[in-house]
C-alpha cells in the first residue's frame, strides 16, 4: 500500500511539456542545451534504426510521395489526413507500409511512403484526394518509378533486388532527422503499419573497444562459417 500510494502520488503531479527538460538547480542552461540536443539526436537514431528495420521487413521496393497543393504546414493535420487514407485503404486491401513526413522548400510537408510491389494507382489516387478534398484543397500521388520527377528519384536511390531495398530502407529513414528539432520531432513524423514481423536479434560476438577491425572481420567469417555459409566473394570494406 505505502508503494502504491507513492505512485499515486508521482501520476498526480502536473507532466512537463512535451520534449521540455528542465533545468537542474546543478547545472547551466548551456549545459541543459547540450543534453537535450543530444538526447534528440539518440532519438532520431533509434528512429532511424527502427524505420531501416521495418522497410526491409516488408521488402520495400518503391517509394510513393503524397502532396498537397494547400501550403499545409501543420504536422497534426497531415496526421489525420495519413490516418484517414491509410484505414480506408486498410479496409480495401492488406496495406503495409513505412510513411515518413518531410519538409518541403515552401513551408508544407508530404509523405513519403516505402511500400513492397505494383500499387493499384486510381485507388491509390482516389482516396487521397477524397481525404484532403474535405479541407478544401486537391494533391498527387507520385511514384519512384513513374513520371520524370520518379525517375530523378529512381536514379538517385539506384539499384535493385535487395540493394534497392536497402538503398530505399536508408533513403526513407534520412528524412526522420532532417528539419528536426524539439518543437517538431516530438510530434508524430513517422507511421508503419502493424503487423510487421521484424527477424529477431542474434549475438554472435561481443567486441570490446581493445579489439580493432581485424578482429571484427574474424568474427563475422566465423559467424557465417559457423552457420553453413560461405566466404565466396567476400570483400573488406
Amino acid at each position: 500500500m505505502r508503494v502504491r500510494r507513492h505512485f499515486q502520488e508521482i501520476r498526480a503531479l502536473p507532466r512537463g511539456a512535451q520534449g521540455k527538460r528542465e533545468i537542474a538547480e546543478d547545472e547551466s542552461e548551456q549545459d541543459a542545451s547540450v543534453k537535450a540536443a543530444k538526447s534528440l539526436q539518440t532519438s532520431i537514431g533509434r528512429s532511424k534504426r527502427m524505420i531501416r528495420k521495418r522497410c526491409k521487413a516488408i521488402r520495400a521496393d518503391r517509394v510513393l510521395t503524397l502532396s498537397t497543393r494547400a501550403n499545409e504546414t501543420r504536422i497534426e493535420v497531415w496526421a489525420k489526413w495519413w490516418d484517414a487514407f491509410r484505414r480506408r485503404l486498410d479496409a480495401m486491401q492488406d496495406f503495409h507500409y513505412v510513411a515518413v513526413l518531410e519538409r518541403q522548400q515552401r513551408g508544407a510537408w508530404h509523405i513519403h511512403v516505402a511500400v513492397s510491389g505494383r500499387q493499384n494507382w486510381k485507388l491509390l489516387r482516389s482516396i487521397w484526394l477524397s481525404v484532403i478534398r474535405k479541407s478544401g484543397t486537391d494533391g498527387t500521388v507520385n511514384d519512384s518509378f513513374r513520371g520524370s520527377k520518379a525517375n530523378a528519384i529512381f536514379k538517385r536511390i539506384g539499384g535493385k533486388g535487395r540493394a534497392m531495398r536497402h538503398r530505399i530502407a536508408t533513403y526513407i529513414a534520412k528524412y526522420v532527422g532532417k528539419d528536426a528539432d524539439a518543437t517538431t520531432f516530438n510530434k508524430k513524423r513517422y507511421w508503419t503499419s502493424r503487423g510487421i514481423a521484424l527477424p529477431e536479434v542474434t549475438t554472435y560476438a561481443h567486441l570490446g573497444p581493445e579489439f580493432g577491425a581485424r578482429d571484427a572481420v574474424v568474427a563475422a567469417h566465423q559467424c557465417a562459417l559457423g552457420n553453413g555459409a560461405t566466404c565466396d566473394g567476400a570483400q573488406f570494406y
